[in-house]
């Protein structure tokens, strides 16, 4: 059996599904950011893409515990972090590769100053957020690499559920990141202001559907944990 699915076959149609879904969410973030330059505009629909298949993959769980009818979805939750993953590590590529350049310091928020000959810190926040994104993209790759029959041999069903636990540090650290560019580092600073820096982006139309995505795991979360703590209250009752 695998991970609760009867055959391969299942398996390799879920992975397609969320495939699918994945293209589709790309296509929609990329088509909602129309106003951005083209290669923002890309990057913001792998990110954008990612965090909603992320969102889901651990929405379901608080979800269900609420409201059984929702069971049912709970094996998707595999297949919508592992492609999570895939879409997370080409939005990071197209970073690296196209804003900072695989430069280190231009990651955590610097940039080459020629009159000074060196790195000043100009955006300490993008460096933080960026901290926080490549954080959540590690942990993600320890649960991608883990969402198969092997991992499960191996560490032993307990062991990995509590392994697979780090999802919602991942969510939290990834929506930290999300919301960090979507309501503060395109705002007007006095640093762009002085430097001579755009400072009238464009909006992000998604920036609320990230936040209320945000706060409905917690309160999801929340909710299922006091449900919990009275239905085992009751039952020893």
């Amino acid at each position: 059996m695998l991970l609760g699915i009867k055959s391969k076959k299942v398996a390799l149609l879920r992975h397609l599904a969320m495939a699918i879904v994945g293209g589709l969410l790309v296509y929609l973030v990329w088509s909602l950011n129309g106003t951005w330059s083209p290669d923002m505009r890309l990057w913001k629909a792998f990110g954008g893409a990612s965090f909603f298949l992320l969102w889901f993959a651990v929405v379901i769980g608080p979800l269900a515990k609420l409201l059984p009818s929702f069971n049912l979805m709970l094996s998707y939750r595999r297949e919508a972090g592992v492609w999570f993953f895939i879409i997370a590590l080409v939005h990071g590529y197209l970073i690296l590769d196209g804003w900072v350049r695989w430069n280190v310091w231009e990651f955590f928020g610097y940039q080459y100053f020629t009159e000074v000959e060196m790195y000043l810190r100009v955006e300490p926040g993008f460096g933080l957020a960026s901290l926080l994104g490549l954080v959540a993209l590690m942990f993600a790759l320890a649960l991608a690499a883990t969402s198969f029959d092997w991992a499960v041999n191996l560490l032993g069903i307990t062991s990995w559920k509590w392994l697979h636990m780090f999802a919602y540090v991942v969510f939290y650290l990834a929506a930290m990141h999300v919301v960090y560019f979507a309501f503060i580092h395109y705002t007007p600073s006095f640093n762009r202001l002085a430097m001579g820096l755009p400072t009238d982006y464009p909006d992000n139309p998604l920036k609320y559907y990230y936040l209320n995505a945000l706060l409905s795991v917690f309160v999801l979360q929340t909710s299922a944990f006091i449900a919990t703590v009275r239905k085992n209250k009751r039952a020893s009752w």
